[in-house]
């Protein structure tokens, strides 16, 4: 919304030719033919610089020996232009009428018949009365600034392109990685869990085989006493022995009773268990409730970090526009200054209490009493303030463009008192405040949003490579916080730009056709 005093500050547009063109004055005829070459004369008749070569021949040639020429230390020190005869674009509705004349009103250009049929009570201008000056003109200036910006976004879009591919298939190769991880991990983990229980099934197996052979070793020491006992007898039996043999008899029945009972104490050993493998319900449970690995979450990456985001464009609706009526005039300049005002800057301090920026020549920083109706304090600086944005009820912060710094300053006993200075090292224009930072527009090498804290640290920037603002000036943020806005004004450029705070256009507000630049914004 544009408020009244206000002006946008004067741009300026200049191109070097380089290095290898620093000179001036050039051959006209060779830089036809595409050489740039320092011109050594002129010619008064064809009114042309010429080389050494070009001026030597031109004094032999039969159609130019005649014509007036003056050496280098004689001839004109600004440059010749080849002189092209214009030829006027035919109109698209009027056949081979020429388009020879400007509507000022329409900002159009428009043949005779054009003017004649729509354009009789508007104030109409012959094109190469206007175009004289032209090369001059700032509007020819901003145009091509405008149209190198723009140029420039593309190619930066164009590069943000080609690094957002390559962040994308780095990303997709980070994310494989991290999938073949977790599934060694996973595998890691299984073969650690599989050993384990291989491991206790082993165990098991070794005290059953144990025991069993304590087992079969107890049997064969039974079997070969046994078998010694009866082979002893036998032997009595056949040498008659009988004595002997009774005596032998006794003994042995015993040591058999004996083995009896320890026969039956092998019989209840019970060695043999089986085994069997009981799986673990959580990880059944878990393969059962999940079919993949993981999920795969998209989010939007913080600025910075990536290329801007193109957002359409819109214009608001109808019944957010605001229909403003002027209640009363504001005289703001004091009877001290001898300079008209040009209030850049203005701020509702408390609800009685209005802090304005002065670019004009005054430089000074104001505090209107609107109970009163008058400016009741002024602070002078050394050069132009620009913008204010409040702090506290009596504190607030100022921008000076030319001085790259934030002026902090408080209202004390109805004065205005300069409390202290921060330089960011950037043409600061339009500042807002917000959540204890200062969000500060700069428009110029590029344009950029600066989100600094109150000791002026950056703590954010937001350019875009070139591609997010043409010239961004006024800033603010919403009453939640939650969004910056951005009036971004050129010559073909005229928007407001929503932003959240990582940087990322939200939307993207401009005027209907016919509308004027967009100079401070304000929103609830």
């Amino acid at each position: 919304m544009e408020v009244s005093g206000k002006q946008k500050p004067k741009k300026t547009f200049s191109v070097s030719r380089g290095s290898a063109e620093d000179f001036l004055l050039f051959c006209i005829p060779c830089d036809r033919d595409g050489a740039r070459v320092p011109a050594k004369g002129y010619c008064s008749t064809c009114k042309e610089h010429l080389c050494d070569t070009c001026y030597k021949h031109h004094k032999k040639q039969t159609p130019s020996r005649h014509h007036i020429l003056l050496d280098q230390d004689s001839m004109p020190t600004t440059p010749s232009v080849p002189i092209v005869k214009d030829e006027f674009d035919s109109c698209d509705d009027h056949g081979d009428e020429k388009l020879k004349f400007y509507c000022k009103e329409h900002d159009i250009v428009a043949c005779s018949v054009c003017v004649t049929l729509n354009h009789r009570l508007c104030t109409v201008d012959y094109i190469p009365k206007l175009s004289k000056h032209i090369l001059d003109s700032e509007e020819l200036n901003e145009i091509m600034a405008e149209m190198k910006a723009l140029e420039d976004n593309y190619k930066s879009q164009i590069k943000g392109v080609k690094d957002e591919m390559k962040a994308i298939s780095e990303n997709h190769d980070g994310v494989i990685k991290e999938i073949h991880q977790f599934r060694k991990e996973i595998n890691r983990r299984l073969d650690e869990m599989e050993k384990y229980v291989v491991k206790e099934a082993d165990n098991i197996l070794l005290k059953q085989q144990a025991k069993l052979n304590d087992l079969s070793t107890g049997v064969h020491e039974i079997i070969d006493k046994l078998t010694e006992k009866r082979k002893h007898i036998d032997n009595l039996i056949q040498r008659k022995c009988l004595d002997k043999l009774f005596v032998e008899m006794k003994e042995t029945k015993k040591q058999v009773e004996e083995m009896r009972i320890k026969q039956k104490q092998y019989s209840r050993i019970d060695v043999f268990q089986t085994v069997s493998f009981v799986k673990n319900s959580d990880i059944v449970d878990m393969l059962d409730r999940h079919k993949q690995l993981g999920e795969l979450i998209t989010k939007k990456a913080s600025m910075g970090e990536n290329v801007p985001v193109m957002k359409p464009t819109s214009t608001p609706s109808e019944d957010k526009t605001l229909n403003l009526e002027v209640v009363e005039d504001i005289d703001l300049n004091s009877s001290s200054e001898n300079t008209e005002c040009n209030i850049t800057g203005i701020e509702i301090i408390k609800l009685d209490k209005i802090v304005v920026c002065d670019y004009s020549d005054n430089k000074n920083v104001k505090y209107f009493d609107t109970v009163q109706k008058k400016v009741v304090s002024e602070i002078k600086l050394d050069n132009s303030p620009f913008d204010v944005a409040a702090i506290t009820d009596d504190k607030f912060a100022v921008t000076v463009p030319s001085e790259r710094s934030i002026h902090f300053m408080s209202l004390r006993n109805q004065r205005i008192v300069s409390d202290r200075k921060v330089n960011i090292n950037e043409r600061c224009y339009g500042i807002a405040y917000s959540q204890e930072k200062l969000v500060v527009s700069c428009n110029y090498n590029p344009g950029k949003v600066l989100v600094l804290d109150l000791q002026g640290k950056i703590l954010q920037s937001f350019s875009g490579d070139n591609s997010l603002f043409c010239f961004p000036q006024y800033v603010t943020v919403n009453t939640a916080g939650t969004s910056i806005y951005v009036s971004d004004w050129g010559y073909t450029v005229m928007a407001v730009k929503q932003l959240d705070w990582q940087g990322n256009v939200i939307n993207t507000y401009q005027p209907a056709q016919g509308g004027t630049a967009l100079h401070e914004v304000f929103v609830n």
